[in-house]
Order: structure tokens, then sequence, then C-alpha cells
């Protein structure tokens, strides 16, 4: 037993071990720590098993409503996990394109045989490392390469990697979005002495560079998740 389950598959790279663990009700993907990557429920994959999660993928529809319902949506998630959200919004949201950019084919293998990310040609899975893809995708002259919504949920084995903290990657991911699109950041926060929950260091240095470039925002909203610490940002331009 290992994180409260039975460990069914394990496998490692350059940046170290992952596992996927079960138990009756639950599948879930672990960077070689207690913390959850991904978790579904094993007899309802589709449900979105955390609430930031949900509030991401309803982020999404909110805007792609807005939108109302454009042909060809482009969304880009820069992280995959186990693929929960891209198979909830692939099933939810009708004629979206979605690619998905992640560091470790260990990761995208496991999304595809463990937790049922579809293979569709809807659903493009790139391995690259994000920071360098959103770098050449900015230098592209023709913007009908940038997306609609964008998705940065990249994590490590110890949280937020400390590449996201460099202002050339926000700087260059503006560039991306589309005049009228949107950028969310899945962020974490820690409890303080007074228990109550403060931006880590990485997401304080995010914070202050998404405020430098406040110049191209239309609206920002900030929404602290009460069960997890995370913090979930809204950038519409």
């Amino acid at each position: 037993m290992k994180f409260g389950g039975t460990i069914i598959h394990k496998a490692r790279d350059q940046y170290g071990l992952i596992e996927v663990i079960e138990n009756r009700t639950l599948r879930k993907l672990h960077f070689d720590s207690p913390v959850e990557q991904s978790c579904i429920f094993r007899d309802a994959p589709m449900t979105l098993n955390f609430e930031y999660q949900q509030k991401i993928v309803a982020l999404v529809s909110e805007h792609f409503q807005q939108r109302n319902q454009p042909q060809g949506y482009r969304i880009l998630m820069l992280g995959m996990g186990g693929g929960t959200m891209a198979h909830n919004l692939y099933h939810t949201l009708p004629n979206v394109q979605l690619t998905i950019v992640e560091l470790r084919q260990i990761v995208i293998d496991v999304a595809y045989r463990f937790f049922h990310l579809p293979d569709v040609p809807e659903i493009e899975s790139v391995q690259s490392d994000a920071i360098e893809y959103i770098a050449e995708l900015a230098d592209l002259e023709n913007q009908i390469h940038n997306f609609d919504c964008i998705i940065v949920d990249l994590f490590d084995a110890h949280g937020i990697p400390s590449e996201l903290c460099e202002f050339a990657f926000h700087n260059d991911l503006q560039q991306c979005v589309k005049a009228d699109g949107r950028i969310i950041y899945n962020l974490w926060n820690r409890m303080a002495e007074n228990r109550q929950k403060e931006p880590t260091e990485e997401t304080g240095i995010i914070l202050n560079i998404i405020e430098d470039l406040q110049e191209r925002v239309r609206k920002r909203q900030n929404s602290l998740m009460r069960s997890t610490s995370n913090l979930i940002v809204s950038l519409d331009f």
C-alpha cells in the first residue's frame, strides 16, 4: 500500500518517478510525492475530482459561451497530468480543438493508458518543454496560430517550477492568445502561521509579473479554492 492504494503502474525518466495508484473508488497519479497530480473516479472517469479543475473548466466554458460557441475554438493546455480536464472539455464543449503540451512522455503515455484521455484528432498531445513551446509560438508572425484560451497548469513533484517565474515566459504567453482570448493560471498558496492562505514564493513572483503586464488585460479574476490551496487567476484580453 502507498498513498492510500495499490501501485498499478510506475515509470521513471530523467525527471523522476511517476506512479499510478488505485483503490476501490479512485485512480491517482503521483510524481514521487504524496501530492496527487491527477485523480479520477474509477466508475466515472469524466467527473472532475478537484475543486480547482471544476473552476478552470467553468472558466473555459464561460468564455466559450461568451464567444457564442465559435467553430474551431482552440484551447492550449500547458501541463497534462492525467488529462482529466481535457477529457471533460472534449466531451462538454462542441467543436473545440485541444493542444496539450507536456514535458514528459511517460506522463502522456499514462494519461491515455490509465486515465481515459480520448485518442481523437481533436486532442493533440505535444511532448515538449512548455517554456520553449511558448517562446517559439510567440515568435511566429502569423497570429492564426494563436489560441482562444490558454490554461497554465504546470507542476512538478515540489510545486510550481521555478522556470514559471521568468518575465519572458508570461510576456510571450500573452502574445499567444487571441485579442479577445483568456489565460487561466493554476497557482498555489500555502497556509500561513495565522491559518490564512498566502501565496508561495513562486506564486507571489508570478502575480507580480502578471501585475506588470496588465496593459493588455481587460479583466482579471482571482479565485481562491476553499477545499485546497489552489489560486485560479483568469485574465481576459
